[in-house]
């Protein structure tokens, strides 16, 4: 199966069938991996989004939630940027909200993410680099399809 075309992906909406897709690097690595026919889209709307803030000063921590700022959002989109463009992938067009359909007998992200950095570590202990996963993960989520 080929790899996501991002500008062939479809809007979507949100239900079961789908997980929304972290906003990291690793997260759209594996979205680009999932295959245009796994991944759809939403507008993004950061309207009332709050970061949490911790500053330490003299000893004392204080944490606090600030509004999710523009810079914010540039920071994210620049770091995902980043990974994908170091991993050799194609990145994303900005301004959207991306899901990931989950794969048979998987059933939350956060199982998903597990199963893939599980074949990640089987795979290539210790790989950091962009690059050396981006040909793994392509082959763990081939496998999480069953395409293999």
């Amino acid at each position: 199966m080929s790899p996501t075309n991002w500008d062939e992906v479809p809007d979507g909406a949100r239900n079961g069938e789908w997980a929304e897709v972290p906003e990291n690097g690793w997260g759209m690595l594996a979205a680009w991996a999932a295959g245009t026919e796994n991944v759809c889209k939403l507008p993004a709307d950061d309207t009332g989004r709050e970061v949490r803030v911790t500053l330490e000063t003299g000893g004392v921590t204080e944490t606090r939630m600030e509004p999710f700022t523009v810079h914010d959002r540039q920071t994210i989109d620049e770091s995902v940027e980043d990974y994908l463009r170091d991993a050799g992938v194609p990145a994303p067009p900005r301004g959207f909200v991306w899901l990931m359909r989950l794969p048979p007998g998987i059933s939350s992200e956060e199982a998903l993410s597990r199963e893939i950095n599980r074949g990640i570590t089987a795979a290539a202990p210790g790989a950091v680099n962009p690059a050396d996963i981006a040909s793994i993960m392509l082959r763990i989520v081939d496998v999480l399809y069953g395409r293999d």
